[in-house]
C-alpha cells in the first residue's frame, strides 16, 4: 500500500468517527433539553402539590378549632336555644314581628 492510500483510509476512518460522535453528541443534546423539561414539569407539579398540602393543614387546624368549639357550653347552649328552642328555668323567648 502506497501512502496515498493509507492517509485516505486515515481520513475515512476519522470521517466515520467523527460522524458516530457528531450523532453521540446531538443525542446527548436531545436528552439533556428533553430532561430538563420534565424536571421543570415536576418542579411545577411539586409546587403545586406543597400549595394544597398547605391549604389542607389550614383547614386540619380550622376543623380542629371547630371541633374544639363543638364541645364547650357555649356552642351546646347556643344549639339548644337556636334549634330546639331550649330555655333555663325563669328565660323568655322574645320575638319580634314581622312587619
Amino acid at each position: 500500500m502506497t501512502i496515498r492510500k493509507k492517509q485516505n483510509k486515515l481520513d475515512q476512518r476519522t470521517k466515520i468517527i467523527m460522524i458516530i460522535v457528531l450523532i453521540f453528541v446531538v443525542i446527548l443534546a436531545f436528552s439533556y433539553i428533553n430532561l430538563r423539561q420534565k424536571s421543570k414539569k415536576i418542579a411545577k407539579e411539586q409546587q403545586q402539590v406543597e400549595s394544597q398540602i398547605k391549604k389542607q393543614e389550614e383547614k386540619k387546624k380550622e376543623l380542629k378549632k371547630k371541633k374544639e368549639y363543638i364541645k364547650t357550653r357555649e356552642f351546646i347552649e347556643k344549639t339548644a336555644t337556636e334549634k330546639f328552642g331550649l330555655l333555663y328555668p325563669g328565660e323568655y323567648l322574645l320575638k319580634g314581628s314581622d312587619d
